[in-house]
């Protein structure tokens, strides 16, 4: 039987009483790539919200490899990587001292020797020790890439990955996170805007309007 990685059940946020996500129930299969495509507003930040824990649901429930995500927010949390829609970094630190407090948050073993391997998997061994406030975005995404595989994940949820990357980043991104290593079978689930690059990465569409999961089919 095919692992399910991600699954919920019902679930809802709201808002002050206004519904920003309305009933949502779905099941991606373990090394499943899926596309999640939506207008500007319409749930796709907020579901990812949800799944990486930043937010808690008003109702219903969600589960990663089994760890719900309310209950076991802990155990889930390294099982994940993430990459937001603005880049979560510190922009007085280096990316060194980033990735650094994120490999003692999560810990990651052999944290100097992996820091290392992800910084020049992103093409970023040279700034290593610059200050990433003075960072293009496409540098900052990059990062946030690096950030996102410190921790070896299972589950990858991307709010708009391609932002600010050029060819060369994109070709990167594809690389490493939207066409990840089969043997791994590595879940993803990215929010894009991109449609017109979901055939060349993704296994599976999902959208959702108004809060609604209005479609959803596997390639």
């Amino acid at each position: 039987m095919t692992e399910i990685s991600i699954k919920t059940s019902h679930l809802t946020k709201r808002f002050q009483g206004k519904p920003a996500l309305v009933d949502v129930s779905l099941e991606i299969k373990r090394g499943e790539r899926i596309a999640l495509i939506g207008n500007n507003g319409s749930g796709k930040t907020t579901l990812l919200s949800l799944l990486n824990t930043l937010l808690r649901p008003s109702d219903g429930q969600a589960w990663i490899h089994g760890h719900d995500v309310v209950k076991n927010p802990n155990e889930l949390r390294g099982l994940i990587g993430v990459m937001q829609h603005q880049p979560m970094l510190h922009t007085n630190f280096s990316p060194i001292e980033e990735l650094n407090l994120f490999a003692k948050l999560y810990k990651v073993g052999d944290a100097d020797l992996r820091i290392r391997e992800v910084l020049k998997q992103v093409g970023l061994s040279k700034k290593v020790s610059a200050r990433i406030g003075e960072f293009s975005r496409g540098q900052k995404q990059r990062l946030m890439i690096a950030k996102c595989l410190l921790n070896k994940p299972l589950v990858l949820l991307l709010d708009e990955p391609e932002i600010g990357l050029d060819a060369n980043g994109l070709d990167l991104l594809d690389q490493l996170i939207l066409k990840p290593d089969s043997q791994r079978q590595i879940t993803v689930l990215s929010a894009t805007h991109r449609t017109e690059r979901i055939n060349d990465w993704a296994t599976g569409m999902i959208r959702v309007n108004d809060g609604k999961l209005v479609e959803s089919v596997t390639y």
